[in-house]
């Protein structure tokens, strides 16, 4: 069966595939074609495969089964949709962005471009973890591990995409089970305590609450730093309010701003926007780099 998604404006699903084409943390939950994007979910412990694609005006059409059940198939639209930020206020975000003359390069490389977060809140809190102290690619792969091994499969046309079990799920899960998978036990411990903690915590509070409360709840946490936190509240919830300003953020800002620029004149010009701020510089700096557009190319 088919849905339409309606999409804020601008918004351009070809960037939305590039993107996610890139982004190394997701590709064992996703499939692509030359103008679609197939993506695994575990939704009432089921897996479940839906496809994305473009639609008329700038929407979003969205392909599910057709046998599944009414309260499942609006989960799974509330998931396609916040998957790919479809409702996300990019123009407020532009209009402050038009102003900063050193990111209009980047403005024009990623116009349309809204933000992709993680599939699940269960997704992203294991990333949370696998990423600590880890280059992005061996984060990468340590997902991937874990997702063979635990996740869901479903097969997709000529793959099999794996499905990242819903939280109460991997509650269930023990150090000794995640430490096989993914090879690493202090990864594993920390896994077992984040799962548990954030499943106590609840989507609710997390997306509802106050930011700073929703980002104090998870620094309760054990396992969770400042990091951390931003991340599942940034990636996989999209709430934008704050930014730790890391060696990584600020390497990319340099090489577009150059070395005079600090985190209090980028957080005081976008203020609760700073998260879609930080998805971009992320995600253009690089390619911007790669074109030689920018000079000093971050490390």
């Amino acid at each position: 069966m088919q849905a339409t998604l309606p999409t804020t404006q601008p918004f351009s699903f070809a960037q939305t595939l590039a993107f996610a084409r890139r982004f190394p943390p997701c590709q064992a939950q996703l499939a692509f074609s030359d103008n679609a994007l197939t993506a695994a979910i575990a939704v009432a412990g089921q897996a479940i495969a839906f496809t994305l694609r473009s639609g008329p005006s700038d929407s979003l059409v969205l392909e599910l089964p057709a046998n599944l059940a009414a309260p499942v198939r609006e989960i799974v639209l509330d998931h396609a949709t916040r998957f790919v930020g479809a409702a996300d206020d990019v123009e407020a975000f532009y209009a402050v962005a038009r102003r900063d003359a050193a990111f209009a390069a980047i403005l024009r490389l990623l116009h349309g471009l809204h933000h992709v977060r993680f599939l699940t809140l269960a997704e992203i809190s294991v990333y949370a973890v696998l990423m600590q102290r880890t280059p992005a690619s061996a984060a990468a792969g340590l997902l991937r591990r874990f997702l063979t091994s635990v996740g869901r499969p479903i097969e997709v046309a000529d793959r099999t995409l794996f499905a990242m079990p819903e939280l109460a799920e991997l509650c269930e899960l023990t150090v000794e089970q995640i430490a096989a998978a993914i090879r690493h036990r202090a990864k594993a411990e920390r896994i077992v305590e984040v799962v548990r903690g954030v499943q106590d915590l609840g989507e609710e509070l997390l997306r509802e609450a106050p930011y700073g409360e929703a980002r104090d709840a998870l620094l309760s946490i054990r396992g969770v730093g400042r990091f951390g936190a931003a991340a599942i509240l940034l990636r996989g919830l999209g709430r934008m309010d704050e930014l730790p300003w890391l060696p990584k953020f600020a390497a990319h800002a340099r090489a577009l701003y150059g070395s005079s620029i600090d985190h209090t004149t980028i957080a005081k010009r976008y203020g609760k926007l700073i998260g879609y701020w930080s998805f971009y510089l992320m995600t253009g700096v690089p390619r911007l780099s790669q074109r030689g557009r920018i000079r000093n190319t971050p490390s």
